[in-house]
């Protein structure tokens, strides 16, 4: 990222979370304002050429109806032509709020129009304190001045929720008034600066429409952040083609490895028709390379390894390339279910001989991102799929899969069934083993009895007039249950006790220190 000074990727995590948070919930919003999708395809602006750096955040906007009523003319959009206050202003209450205001609103500006058709949102904007004007006594907007480029800054921070910053390299801001903003949305990847040797921002200069448009995209995650700009201009990567999120609690070694994987990830391209193995991209976990001992399944248990938990990030990235449309080479679902993940739709992965492989069977390059907070962790798959954008997330159990975009009659659109469960299977008989530590008569239950089941998956996809069906059986194995007590108990050579307290009932496994009952019970 230009301008990025010292601050490197791990330092921009906590930017980055809030922002994607707050993207999150605006991209959510936009299916209700975009829920009447076109049936054709639209003509678009016939002077943004597709190799226009912004043709592609221009073309997601123009799909999300962000820009209805600020073309500049029919069929034009004048990409290089300053952005004006009043256009700023409904671009932004469109995306955040994702529906208009309501249309007999009274200016609070006296600069602004009366029961102009975008009044409202002028109005609006500043209850939402992002803007307070250009002027007080009397409240002037300036609707028709030209937006700065850090006057942009200031509106976008105040927009996502950012938090001022430090410097982050460039030359020409360190002093001015917007500095903490435009520092901000440097760190966030939304801006790489107007020029590099030396670093530079230009914050005085007007923010064009199509430099609005790529701030504004980037912002919502729709397009690759600002990180990638030499990859999206050399490989004409147009915008975000499916994101999915996974959640997990904070603070545990498991964490620290799915975070490791995504950073490793992070940044991979893959050419068309082209695979990406995981395993081989990410190669052998070890400590030399930042992952740490943590719980992984082996035969039945989870058991500490050093890598443990990263299939949770294999889960997250196969649901992306999942409901992207793109091809699935290779995967293995868990052998046990684990409710944060999707039943039937999830994947395992373990070093070396549990992989996952997906094909990009696209003419287009796929850029993979991945982003995490202390509690999720987010893959991204941008592409070229006709404009349509797909966002999931599952959490407790439960998922919701948005269709921000609905895309144009090339896109491929990605559906699917999970059946009920069905041939049930129970669990084994429970393991009893012995542990030194525990005293006689204690017991520890080390995992429940859970019975197996299996699962039909149904993926459909359909893409201009003909469609592929895909199905697979997942079936997951029963849960034995595993107890630990002290090894005298398995013998039989614990001592007898001289007194038995009162009102505690008899000993434990019955008479005598056998094994304790009930452990041929099956399911706890």
């Amino acid at each position: 990222m230009l301008g990025a000074g010292t601050i490197g990727r791990g330092s921009r995590q906590a930017v980055v979370a809030v922002l994607l948070a707050v993207a999150a919930v605006l991209l959510a919003a936009f299916l209700a304002s975009v829920a009447g999708a076109k049936e054709e395809e639209e003509e678009g602006f016939g002077d943004v050429p597709g190799n226009l750096s912004h043709s592609a955040a221009i073309e997601i906007l123009s799909a999300l109806d962000v820009l209805d009523g600020t073309e500049c003319g029919p069929a034009r959009f004048c990409p290089r032509e300053p952005l004006r206050r009043w256009e700023m202003a409904v671009w932004l209450v469109r995306v955040l709020d994702g529906e208009e205001p309501a249309p007999d609103r009274s200016a609070d500006f006296v600069d602004v129009p009366d029961r102009n058709w975008w009044t409202g949102h002028v109005d609006r904007l500043a209850e939402l304190e992002i803007t307070f004007g250009c002027s007080s006594k009397p409240a002037r907007f300036c609707p028709y001045r030209a937006v700065t480029r850090g006057q942009m800054a200031t509106f976008l921070t105040r927009a996502f929720d950012l938090e001022p910053r430090s410097s982050v390299g460039f030359t020409d801001v360190e002093g001015h008034v917007h500095a903490g903003n435009i520092n901000a949305l440097a760190a966030a990847d939304i801006t790489a600066g107007c020029a590099t040797d030396p670093s530079r921002y230009c914050p005085g200069s007007a923010v064009t429409r199509g430099q609005m448009a790529t701030f504004l995209a980037r912002a919502l995650g729709v397009v690759p952040s600002a990180e990638f700009s030499d990859v999206v201009a050399e490989h004409d990567i147009r915008h975000l083609v499916s994101s999915y999120t996974t959640h997990h609690p904070c603070c545990q070694a498991r964490v620290t490895n799915i975070q490791r994987f995504a950073d490793i990830v992070h940044g991979a391209v893959v050419p068309p028709w082209e695979r990406l193995s995981l395993n081989r991209h990410v190669g052998k976990r070890t400590r030399e390379k930042g992952f740490r001992y943590a719980g992984t399944l082996i035969g039945g248990e989870l058991v500490n390894t050093v890598g443990g938990g990263v299939s949770q990030f294999a889960t997250t990235f196969y649901n992306a390339m999942f409901w992207g449309g793109y091809r699935d080479v290779s995967h293995k679902p868990h052998s046990l279910y684990f409710p944060r993940y999707p039943e039937g739709i999830e994947a395992t992965i373990n070093w070396p001989d549990v992989d996952l492989v997906f094909r990009n069977d696209t003419p287009a390059y796929v850029l993979i991102a991945t982003e995490y907070t202390d509690t999720s962790v987010t893959v991204k798959f941008f592409g070229d799929n006709d404009g349509r954008i797909v966002v999931g997330d599952w959490k407790s159990d439960e998922g919701i899969l948005t269709v921000v975009s609905e895309g144009g009659p090339r896109a491929r659109v990605v559906s699917a069934d999970v059946s009920g469960r069905s041939r049930w299977t129970s669990p084994p008989p429970p393991l009893i083993r012995g542990n030194p530590e525990l005293a006689v008569g204690e017991e520890k239950q080390v995992q429940s009895a859970r019975q197996g089941w299996t699962v039909l998956v149904t993926r459909t996809i359909d893409q201009g007039g003909t469609r592929s069906v895909r199905e697979w059986t997942v079936r997951y194995s029963p849960r034995q249950r595993i107890v630990e007590v002290h090894p005298c108990v398995l013998s039989g050579s614990c001592p007898e006790s001289d007194e038995t307290p009162e009102d505690t009932g008899p000993p434990v496994g019955g008479a005598g220190h056998g094994i304790p009952t009930g452990y041929g019970s099956g399911v706890s």
